[in-house]
């Protein structure tokens, strides 16, 4: 396994998410630095366990090191709070749990690891849902173009491949601490979202990855792909046409 690999991915990942929080989001560079170095470290284990000798060492490391932010996190003074607004809910999530939440991811891939599934697509589909549903949440046209044609690309990667061999049928808790009184609130108002909408592209984008390999017509993976492809074409038109 190439450890230049795992290291050029993870920074590359780290310094997208610094800039997108910092300029995409307007938070507070410590509170995005903090995220960035998170998400960074999630990306090095999940690199490493899509590798085909996977090297463990990366990411027991890599998950320890979340442990060791999930744990400082509380204690470094962090300001902001990611608020997703339903139309019956309000879900807060201050910066510090973060970490517990990339510890969670971590453990989805080392299941699908073990299971056979092609980690490498299961990251895409991961990233793929991610982008679709953050796309309902931003209101800046350029931000939701980028994030759709990002998904687009995702699901063409179906098209490009051939059915590898089929694979083998197959959180912890945040911790109490002290948190600072006033925090900066980062809303997504996801009142007037349809959550069927919001669910039918990281569908279909689940049959077209195919992660654990249990879809043996290929037939049916171009076609989801395709499915998406022609979503995203609608989203970007409905976003330029506005």
């Amino acid at each position: 396994m190439q450890i230049g690999k795992v290291i050029a991915v993870s920074a590359i990942v780290a310094v997208l998410t610094l800039l997108g929080l910092v300029y995409g989001l307007g938070m507070d560079t410590i509170d995005a630095f903090y995220i960035a170095f998170t998400v960074g470290s999630a990306a090095a284990a999940a690199v490493a366990l899509s590798e085909r000798e996977a090297n463990l060492g990366v990411v027991s490391s890599a998950t320890a090191l979340l442990i060791v932010l999930g744990l400082l996190g509380p204690y470094l003074g962090l300001s902001t709070a990611f608020v997703f607004k339903g139309q019956t809910y309000t879900i807060e999530i201050p910066v510090e749990y973060i970490p517990w939440i990339m510890i969670g991811i971590v453990g989805i891939f080392a299941v699908g690891y073990a299971a056979g599934a092609n980690v490498g697509r299961l990251g895409l589909w991961t990233l793929g849902t991610i982008l679709s549903l953050f796309w309902f949440t931003v209101t800046d046209t350029t931000a939701q173009v980028l994030l759709a044609c990002i998904v687009g690309v995702i699901a063409a990667t179906p098209l490009l491949y051939e059915k590898p061999v089929r694979g083998s049928p197959m959180l912890l808790a945040a911790l109490a601490a002290p948190v600072p009184a006033a925090r900066t609130e980062i809303t997504f108002d996801l009142s007037q979202v349809n959550y069927f909408g919001m669910l039918f592209t990281p569908i279909l984008l689940f049959l077209a990855l195919d992660p654990f390999n249990v879809i043996e017509n290929r037939t049916v993976r171009e076609l989801s792909s395709v499915a998406v492809l022609i979503l995203v074409f609608i989203q970007v038109l409905s976003v330029v046409l506005a």
